[in-house]
């Protein structure tokens, strides 16, 4: 769970930057008249408000246009190129990346996530409103490459924390099962003792 929270959160913070960039592209009036108040509306050119005051705007919430449609689209693109991305984490619970590459042994999972991009921007250029990703800023392209990168980052050091708590719980295991054998393990007994103490005297008294 924790592994995935932040590709989850990821494209969600980027939906709101991709509805506030559309809405002034494909909906600038709506913005203007319910967005923001009279006097923004008056001097403010179009996209040079702030994202904020079109996020936080409430009559986006029985809004429905292509602005949404895309910027819906957009983060579902942003979501499964995290999901892909961590996917090479995944395939080992303990093992680093580093030291076990997935992209060099495992082609299966290599032609996997090629196939996954190619069926990613296929959608994306079906589904999305023409102009969309013209209509992005420059910081929202930056921020979509880096999000599967930080994403992969993150379960990375997630799983070396495993690592650590994993190497504690073998070294208890080890030592209960050594105090667990050394508690059942045969002991000496008195006659026995006896015995060998007796047969050394023998050894060692003169022959008559």
């Amino acid at each position: 769970i924790i592994r995935a929270s932040l590709p989850a959160i990821i494209p969600q913070f980027l939906y709101l930057i991709v509805l506030g960039e559309l809405m002034w592209e494909f909906d600038s009036p709506f913005v203007k008249d319910f967005c923001l108040n009279s006097t923004n509306s008056s001097n403010d050119e179009p996209r040079t408000a702030p994202i904020a005051s079109i996020i936080r705007c409430e009559a986006l919430s029985d809004y429905s246009g292509p602005a949404v449609e895309s910027a819906g689209t957009i983060t579902l693109a942003a979501l499964a190129v995290c999901t892909c991305m961590t996917s090479s984490s995944y395939l080992f619970r303990m093992e680093s990346i580093r030291s076990e590459p997935p992209w060099q042994r495992n082609h299966l999972w290599l032609g996997t996530l090629v196939l996954a991009f190619i069926l990613i921007a296929v959608y994306m250029s079906l589904v999305l409103e023409e102009g969309s990703m013209a209509a992005l800023s420059w910081y929202f392209y930056c921020l979509f490459l880096l999000a599967p990168f930080v994403c992969l980052y993150f379960c990375e050091l997630v799983k070396t924390m495993d690592q650590k708590h994993e190497k504690r719980a073998i070294m208890m295991r080890r030592l209960q099962f050594e105090t667990r054998l050394g508690m059942w393990s045969p002991k000496e007994t008195t006659h026995v003792g006896d015995a060998a103490n007796n047969s050394r005297r023998e050894s060692a008294s003169p022959i008559v």
